[in-house]
């Protein structure tokens, strides 16, 4: 009960994103959008390791490189990807693409090291929810058929990155927990991306974000603090104790959330088509989750049964 608990949680995070980074794309472009956001998440994410106690990563062998893959692959890229198609598309279209992630969690688990089993149970509800994004990817866009295709092939890219770096978070969480992934990644993205904008003259001046609208200022700070940092925390933790494929189920319950929030805040129209991808997107992760959570179920009892085995921080 406690892992739906933080399913729905991490959903409510990640479904009310899209919302937000239509707002702050408003006043920030793609570069700035992902540096802002993670730069803001990285900052939260310090202070509340300092204020916890949590050491450092220290130097093991590999960590450092699937951290940096994590930062680069799970967070700039997509951010990146994400705040063009906030200018290109709605943000219940992007709400939707995310729908896709969990297929590709299992796909590319396959060859890099899944704790998840494939069950033909799991392949069909996979195979269920990818159909109901394919219906929503082409059904007909509010701005404009090519514009709105080019934003929704930007979020679908986000969130097969999205997957990937799930996979990568899986094993570098088992080694440092947590709050040592997030504060160790987000802190890597945000120098990485500050050292990009410096490189090419990118990094915008502080007088610029004195000027900003105050909705996209205030939006980019709710992203950073809770729909990342938060988000983030409560996310690794769920690859850590329930897989990777479990976790990533938060985004067939996000688009609901995406849907929802961009025709009540925004007024943004929805066809009746997205609703129906949506409705094959909800069947195939009952199917999916009825599949994976007896198994991880099974490994537990395992787990506790053997001698003086224990979980990892």
């Amino acid at each position: 009960m406690a892992a739906y608990a933080a399913l729905a949680f991490l959903s409510f995070l990640w479904g009310s994103s899209f919302l937000l980074t239509k707002i702050a794309s408003r006043a920030f472009d793609p570069f700035d959008f992902a540096l802002a956001r993670v730069g803001v998440a990285a900052a939260a994410m310090l202070l509340t390791s300092a204020l916890s106690g949590k050491v450092w990563p220290g130097s093991r062998p590999g960590l450092w490189m699937k951290l940096l893959a994590l930062a680069l692959i799970g967070q700039v890229a997509p951010f990146m990807l994400l705040g063009k198609a906030a200018t290109l598309t709605t943000s219940a279209d992007m709400a939707l693409m995310m729908g896709a992630q969990p297929i590709f969690v299992y796909l590319f688990g396959r060859f890099l090291g899944s704790r998840d089993r494939w069950t033909w149970l799991a392949a069909l509800g996979l195979t269920l929810g990818f159909a109901g994004v394919g219906v929503a990817f082409w059904s007909p866009g509010a701005d404009g058929a090519a514009h709105s295709l080019l934003g929704r092939g930007f979020a679908l890219a986000a969130g097969i990155l999205y997957g990937t770096g799930a996979i990568i978070s899986g094993a570098a969480t088992r080694e440092i927990g947590a709050v040592r992934v997030a504060t160790a990644s987000l802190t890597i993205s945000t120098l990485a991306l500050t050292a990009v904008g410096l490189m090419f003259g990118r990094l915008p001046p502080p007088a610029a974000l004195l000027q900003a609208p105050l909705a996209p200022l205030l939006a980019m700070g709710a992203l950073g603090l809770f729909n990342t940092a938060l988000a983030y925390y409560v996310y690794f933790r769920l690859v850590h104790d329930e897989g990777p494929t479990f976790a990533s189920l938060n985004n067939y319950i996000a688009p609901v959330i995406g849907v929802v929030a961009g025709a009540l805040a925004l007024a943004e129209p929805i066809a009746s088509s997205a609703w129906a991808g949506l409705a094959l997107v909800l069947g195939g992760v009952a199917l999916t989750g009825r599949s994976l959570r007896p198994a991880e179920a099974g490994r537990t009892r395992l787990s506790i049964s053997r001698p003086g085995s224990r979980s990892a921080a």
